[in-house]
């Protein structure tokens, strides 16, 4: 499925405790990573001023350890009218 504010996204584990998660966002969008009781996300939204998202992706990295054993990803990317939707999400257990 393709998403207009999130292109191709993978997870690499690079140590017992660590995920890598690389991802690919408009360059006209930023994102936030939060942690909230053991899932993180990671929100995706348009700069300021702008309107629709670009079709020019660029590629963001964010190291995420497991928590209790389990790495709980969700996306979210907020719309210029305001909703959310809240795909894909991964999880994965060790």
């Amino acid at each position: 499925m393709t998403y207009d504010m999130l292109g191709a996204y993978s997870f690499e584990q690079i140590n017992a405790t660590d995920f890598l998660v690389s991802f690919q966002i408009p360059d006209n969008t930023f994102f936030n990573l939060s942690e909230t009781s053991g899932e993180y996300t990671i929100a995706i939204k348009l700069n300021p001023g702008e309107k629709e998202p670009s079709t020019t992706f660029r590629g963001d990295t964010v190291t995420i350890p497991y928590i209790s054993n389990v790495l709980d990803v969700t996306f979210e990317q907020y719309e210029k009218s305001g909703s959310i939707i809240r795909k894909p999400r991964t999880t994965i257990e060790e």
